[in-house]
């Protein structure tokens, strides 16, 4: 069955469109023709141009579309104004031709034109437009959306007709999405409208719709009375389209009779009429409703002719359809054209309103030259008024002069301060290790081996010279009061040996250092003191950051009178930030990685390069390594006469480089316990505290493992991350952390411990150099149980970390009190994570205590740790074994049920996970110190 519902929808207009009759067409257009030619405004020209389209649009689409779009080049030249409804007039008329890609981008240009001009009924009708496209394109949701804003917007507007079109499109909608009642609300609202206001316009289209929808629900006789009154009333009113579905439609209503003759009458008169107005759509239905009359007759022959043209036409306005389903990106895009070209349009207006002003400027001009004597006074006027500004410009330069002076000191001062703050941070660590054994020597109290710390402070005080020996650099380099000394000299074997002195070195941190001098000249001119400070800040810079298994490398290249020396490693690299900043005073790559001697380093490292003509650039990429490139003036032309020594100076006696301050800092002092007396007191075999020692600082390391040696059993990290490591692995009693190290800084290093279940109960102690309060407060706030600035006193130190153990101890005794008393109808708040713990632990003693088989082993893997981390953990916390919580619970357990009498002796010693008799009550009694049976 072909049958496709005729629906009549209300293509709208900005106001109604005016109604022509049949008789006398070539009169009208005549007429409408001459209006044009002879119009005496603007105004009456387009009206007329508008009119002579919607004439067109009854009988002729193609005259209909080109007139509207002369109507539109018209307002577009003349009157602004009418563009929208311009516009408008257009997508009507390509939508009546079903070519709906292009209405819709008419549609969508009145929206913003609407906009534009302000006209809301244009923009209210056009809604409802766009709507019935969407209803066309079986989008019935968005058809909806559309329609209902366009409805709103109308009746604001109390536009009775428009509201009357899109009442009867609604019902459309409604009638497709089965919604039959909401339809004939819809058209019943839309024909109350109409006997309100007495008017039979769109009258026969609604009578049609509704008919349509009385077929549709089956009631085929009411659905003729109404496409009769269609026909009847179109045929006054000269309606083509509602006069060809009421034909159509009236067909169908006589198959459903089987009265097929008769329909197919009908039929030929819609089909006639819709070839005459160039209707395809129409037509197309006309095909199809005669093949199913010709086909209800069963005159077969004929059914297939009419179908065969019915499937021909209808693919061919379902290929018009199909490209009008393009994305909405694509109109969107469309519609952007078109919105350039109004733009263009709208400059040309402009352009020419700009001309205008411009001939009225010049007439103006002429007048205002009368006025020119009364400009002349009022010019001196404005001299001397300028004069005074000018005068008060300069007074205000003057201040905001004197203010940047001022944020310059203050800058000066800043940069002083943090100068000063950093020098004394690299003098702490040095004092630290020469005043606590100085102390502890003029107290008597020191124990130790007195040569080697000879040679312990002796290394320190060394490194101290060094470092005011490079600020002494560094300050004759500001005063220009540094020269150069050049001899003539072989540089690739000065580098050679230079960089050779590592070897040692590279060999005990087991870096492979490797030295690449190839083909250079015998001889060139350098100044040998300030290369070998050059090499020497930079390769052992490399080593710091540099960790075992990397690689250090140092290359010499010559070419024109320039010496290049590279050096590179495989260190830790330096964050991009932080570049174009490293070779500024006290900077260091992080504040995490802070050595000896980096402070400075690499500042004066630039300014002896620079004063030896050359350049120092870097490259580096976190992770993976840096790269320091030295450019270095090597020929005479660039030395002055007096910078060149004739006789060079005696060659360096090099040996290895621990003889260098930095590298002797590596060296690591044996451990002695020479300290006397433990500070607790502990019966001799006791096992002693486990203490954690996390400093990067070899000499300050060895000097507090040396110092506390004899109180605690000593496990030492040379940064955050082994130390972190290593806490988790050992579960120490005690951690004493530096905060500025490599990778990890202590300030890390003591949030990960507090944060981590298996070590939050485990007291630390900061050791910084950082003597600012902000510093120790942002320490005690990680966590920190105490805060102690280098330098200071060993006995301190010593006490500090007794007392933190002592106090441990008797939290042990806390929590053991609190573990004992077995409650299980009492539900224990955490109040931190170590209660948490101990709260998991009872937990999961409580749930296995009938089971014989639960041990320390199913106890550790509840509570997700290794049974060595869970034993020292417990025992630190509450003094207990696992072993002995899971078997005091039990008593406890035990004691509580004898108490209830809960059963015999054997019932609760088998409930509590004891399979002895004699066991239990020999536990019982140790425990309790009487027999079950006592109780």
């Amino acid at each position: 069955m072909l049958r496709n519902f005729l629906w009549i929808t209300l293509w709208a207009l900005p106001w109604a469109a005016p109604s022509f009759s049949q008789p006398g067409g070539t009169h009208i257009v005549d007429s409408l023709l001459q209006q044009v030619k002879v119009a005496e405004s603007d105004s009456a020209k387009w009206h007329a141009m508008f009119k002579l389209s919607q004439y067109y649009g009854t009988n002729d689409l193609d005259a209909a579309v080109q007139t509207a779009l002369q109507s539109l080049e018209f307002a577009r030249a003349h009157l602004p104004d009418r563009i929208p409804r311009s516009l408008n007039n257009v997508g009507l008329h390509l939508m009546n031709k079903g070519e709906f890609d292009k209405a819709m981008t008419y549609f969508f240009d009145v929206l913003e034109a609407g906009k534009t001009y302000n006209c809301q009924e244009c923009i209210a009708t056009t809604l409802g437009n766009i709507g019935i496209i969407f209803w066309k394109k079986k989008d019935h949701q968005k058809a909806e959306q559309y329609v209902l804003q366009a409805l709103e917007k109308q009746r604001a507007l109390k536009d009775t007709m428009s509201t009357v079109r899109n009442l009867n499109n609604l019902g459309l909608i409604y009638t497709e999405t089965g919604e039959s009642e909401k339809a004939a609300q819809a058209f019943e609202e839309a024909l109350g409208l109409l006997d309100a206001k007495g008017s039979t316009e769109f009258l026969g289209n609604v009578l049609n719709n509704l008919g349509n929808l009385y077929y549709y629900t089956g009631k085929y006789e009411k659905a003729q009375e109404y496409y009769t009154r269609t026909i009847h009333l179109s045929q006054k009113t000269g309606d083509n389209s509602s006069l060809i579905l009421g034909y159509i439609n009236s067909g169908w209503a006589l198959m459903a009779a089987e009265k097929y003759r008769e329909a197919i009458n009908f039929i030929d008169v819609g089909e006639k009429l819709a070839r005459k107005i160039k209707n395809d759509d129409y037509l197309a239905n006309a095909y199809g409703s005669k093949a199913d009359a010709y086909k209800g007759m069963g005159d077969f022959k004929n059914a297939f002719a009419y179908l065969e043209k019915y499937v021909q036409l209808k693919d061919t306005l379902s290929a018009r359809l199909n490209s009008q389903t393009v994305a909405e990106l694509e109109t969107k895009y469309q519609i952007q054209q078109k919105e350039a070209q109004l733009a263009r349009q709208q400059l040309e207006i402009q352009r020419q309103t700009n001309l205008r002003n411009i001939t009225l400027a010049t007439a103006a001009a002429v007048l205002l030259a009368l006025f020119g004597l009364f400009q002349y006074l009022r010019s001196r006027q404005k001299i001397r008024r300028k004069e005074a500004e000018l005068a008060a410009g300069r007074a205000e330069a003057a201040a905001r002069l004197e203010h940047l002076e001022a944020e310059k000191l203050r800058e000066m001062n800043q940069v002083k301060s943090t100068f000063f703050a950093n020098i004394s941070h690299e003098f702490r660590t040095p004092l630290t290790l020469l005043l606590s054994p100085l102390e502890q020597m003029i107290n008597g109290s020191f124990r130790g081996d007195s040569q080697k710390y000879y040679r312990f402070m002796h290394r320190n005080a060394s490194r101290l010279l060094n470092l005011v020996n490079q600020l002494l650099d560094l300050s004759k380099l500001e005063s220009g009061k540094l020269h150069l000394s050049a001899s003539e000299g072989d540089l690739g074997r000065f580098v050679g040996a230079v960089v050779g002195s590592f070897e040692s070195l590279a060999v005990r941190q087991q870096v492979d250092l490797k030295i690449d001098t190839p083909g250079l000249p015998a001889t060139c001119f350098f100044d040998r003191d300030k290369v070998e400070k050059i090499l020497v800040n930079l390769v052992s810079n490399a080593f710091k950051f540099t960790s075992e298994g990397g690689k250090v490398k140092v290359a010499i290249t010559m070419a024109d009178d320039t010496a290049t020396i590279t050096v590179e490693d495989t260190g830790i690299g330096i964050p991009a930030g932080q570049l174009p900043h490293l070779f500024e005073r006290f900077t260091k790559s992080s504040p995490s990685e802070v050595q000896a001697g980096s402070g400075i380093g690499l500042a004066l490292t630039k300014e002896l390069v620079e004063l030896h003509g050359g350049t120092l650039a870097v490259k580096s990429e976190e992770g993976k390594g840096t790269a320091f490139t030295v450019t270095l003036a090597v020929g005479t032309a660039f030395f002055k006469k007096e910078e060149i020594t004739v006789t060079p100076p005696e060659p360096l006696e090099r040996e290895p480089y621990q003889q260098n301050i930095e590298a002797r800092q590596k060296e690591e002092i044996p451990v002695e316990t020479s300290w006397a007396g433990s500070l607790f007191g502990g019966a001799a075999g006791e096992e002693k505290p486990l203490l954690l020692l996390a400093e990067d600082n070899p000499d300050v390391r060895a000097y507090i493992a040396e110092m506390l040696a004899g109180d605690y059993n000593i496990i030492q990290a040379v940064n955050g991350k082994v130390a972190l490591e290593k806490a988790i692995e050992h579960i120490p009693d005690l951690v004493i952390t530096d905060v500025m190290m490599p990778e990890m800084d202590g300030t890390a290093f003591c949030r990960q411990l507090k944060s981590n279940e298996k070590t939050s109960h485990i007291p630390i102690i900061m050791l910084t150099a950082r003597a600012e309060q902000a510093d120790k407060l942002e320490g005690l706030e990680t966590g920190a149980d105490d805060y102690l600035v280098k330098p200071f006193d060993a006995t301190e130190l010593r006490l500090r970390s007794a007392n933190l153990v002592k106090q441990r101890r008797n939290l042990q005794a806390y929590y053991s009190s609190r573990l004992t008393y077995f409650s299980p109808s009492k539900v224990v708040e955490a109040e931190s994570m170590d209660d948490a713990f101990l709260h998991r632990i009872r937990e999961a003693v409580e749930a296995n205590l009938e089971d014989e088989t639960f041990s320390v082993v199913e106890l550790a893997a509840h509570i997700s740790m290794s049974r060595s981390q869970l034993h020292r953990k417990l025992t630190a916390l509450t003094g207990f074994s696992p072993n002995q919580v899971i078997r005091n619970m039990r008593l406890e357990r035990a004691k509580q049920l004898l108490e209830a009498n809960a059963g015999t002796v054997s019932e609760v010693a088998f409930r509590c996970g004891f399979n002895s008799h004699a066991y239990f009550s020999k536990c019982f009694k140790d425990y309790f110190g009487r027999t079950p049976g006592e109780v």
